[in-house]
């Protein structure tokens, strides 16, 4: 299972790749809904990039870490034109040092447990698969967004 979770979370940056190469001219579009543009999606997963390697880090140093919560809306519009280029450098710069820790873990390290902020156990592997659906999800926000 391990392998599994790697290699998707490991093809996450070739779909963040693929998804600025494709719709870089149009990053701030608005979608109709008032949502999040394309360039705000992509600062989004670079955030939330930040936020797994930390708890990546934490779960494997100490006994059920409590996640610390934050406010993505917020994060969000601290600066809305953040650079997508910039996002999609720091994603992949943060998923690359992710993945060099995760592939030398053993089973057991993957079943390692944090405590969500809502209270919840999740495993490490689990917690890293999910956050590799995470990017996918905003990634398909952000298509939506990018074609108005």
């Amino acid at each position: 299972m391990s392998r599994e979770i790697i290699e998707s979370s490991r093809q996450d940056i070739a779909e963040v790749e693929r998804f600025f190469a494709a719709f870089r001219l149009t990053m701030d579009h608005r979608p109709s809904d008032g949502g999040w543009t394309a360039s705000q999606c992509l600062a989004h997963l670079a955030d939330a990039e930040i936020s797994l390697s930390l708890r990546i880090r934490m779960m494997l140093t100490s006994e059920r870490y409590s996640f610390a919560n934050w406010d993505e809306d917020a994060f969000a519009v601290i600066k809305v034109d953040r650079d997508p280029k910039t996002s999609v450098s720091v994603f992949k710069s943060l998923r690359e040092s992710n993945l060099e820790i995760l592939s030398g873990l053993t089973n057991s390290d993957f079943e390692r447990v944090g405590i969500r902020a809502n209270g919840d156990s999740i495993t490490l592997g689990d917690y890293v698969a999910m956050m590799s659906r995470h990017v996918r999800a905003h990634l398909d926000q952000a298509v939506k967004a990018a074609q108005g």
